[in-house]
């Protein structure tokens, strides 16, 4: 990559701040490069502004960075703060069309619209992650007489979705249905 144009936007001398910003990494990472010379700079040891950098060795850290060169000299994850996500199992995915008339046969009692108290009793999600779903488009809802209606049939058909399916934390009533489908087939 042609990395003239930081030469353009930038003085000859840069701080750690300009530093990180042009690489895209962590303040953590930067220092870290910094003190252990992968980017040779001068450190005045102050508290602020502490090292002093050339803008020529930040371009030859890119060039190198860019060729995989530095790959065994950077610790790989050493700068992330959290720690590895467990893998969860993974369940094989239903039909959607199937489980979604699934969920509208259990739910043929309720009405079609719903107000937000009844989709959540009825889901057993709450409130703030219906209106969640609705503000991404995922569920659909109406106003009526200033409250808030849902469709029986969106809720069911987002529920019945490969992403409703693999809702993190599904509540109780949702796996109770995903259990009920599964023992109907």
């Amino acid at each position: 990559m042609d990395y003239r144009y930081l030469r353009r936007e930038y003085p000859e001398t840069i701080s750690m701040e300009q530093l990180y910003r042009i690489c895209h990494i962590s303040k953590r990472k930067a220092r870290w490069l910094l003190e252990h010379g992968v980017i040779p700079c001068q450190d005045s040891g102050k508290q602020t502004r502490r090292f002093s950098i050339r803008l020529d060795d930040v371009i030859c850290f890119l060039k190198q960075r860019d060729a995989g060169l530095l790959d065994d000299v950077i610790p790989q994850g050493i700068f992330s703060s959290s720690s590895p996500h467990p893998v969860r199992s993974t369940s094989p995915v239903l039909d959607e069309n199937r489980l979604c008339a699934y969920l509208m046969k259990c739910w043929e009692n309720w009405p079609d619209m719903l107000t937000t108290r009844q989709a959540s009793e009825l889901c057993g999600y709450s409130v703030n992650a219906l209106n969640r779903w609705r503000n991404l488009g995922q569920i659909q809802g109406v106003k009526y007489r200033n409250t808030l209606r849902y469709f029986k049939e969106s809720l069911a058909c987002w529920l019945a979705s490969v992403k409703g399916q693999s809702i993190a934390v599904p509540s109780l009533q949702h796996r109770e249905w995903m259990k009920g489908f599964r023992s109907e087939k």
